[in-house]
């Protein structure tokens, strides 16, 4: 199966409205779409046919008081937008970054999915304005 034949049909559908490249996929399947010159956000394939954006937010401090404050604070501003919104704030493995995550269904039209990116991207400026880093 080729990689086109393995996306989301959302992503797919998106990327073939926009005319981009179905061989610009990493080695894992992952899409990445350069919004605005500014976002790297990258489509990944979840469990059950579902894709997953994600996005750096934020590096953490060294310092380690700060880096903790920060990770309150993510918490702390998720849990007030939960009910509006479907994005979370993940720490990496490492725990080294946050990471901003949405899940969009597997059964999401292409529609759906270009509503949900841009949702995502509004997303995204409102929590780095939150974090100071814009």
């Amino acid at each position: 199966m080729t990689v086109k034949e393995l996306l989301h049909h959302g992503l797919a559908g998106f990327m073939r409205r926009n005319s981009m490249d179905f061989s610009t996929a990493l080695s894992d399947g992952t899409i990445v779409l350069a919004i605005d010159d500014k976002y790297r956000i990258f489509c990944r394939q979840a469990p059950f046919g579902d894709l997953v954006l994600e996005v750096q937010l934020c590096q953490l401090p060294d310092q380690i008081e700060v880096a903790n404050d920060w990770i309150v604070k993510a918490l702390q501003r998720s849990w007030s937008r939960i009910r509006d919104f479907s994005d979370v704030p993940v720490l990496s493995e490492d725990s080294n970054y946050i990471f901003l995550h949405q899940r969009i269904t597997a059964d999401a039209t292409v529609d759906e999915f270009e509503k949900s990116l841009e949702e995502f991207v509004s997303s995204l400026i409102d929590w780095r304005r939150n974090f100071g880093l814009l």
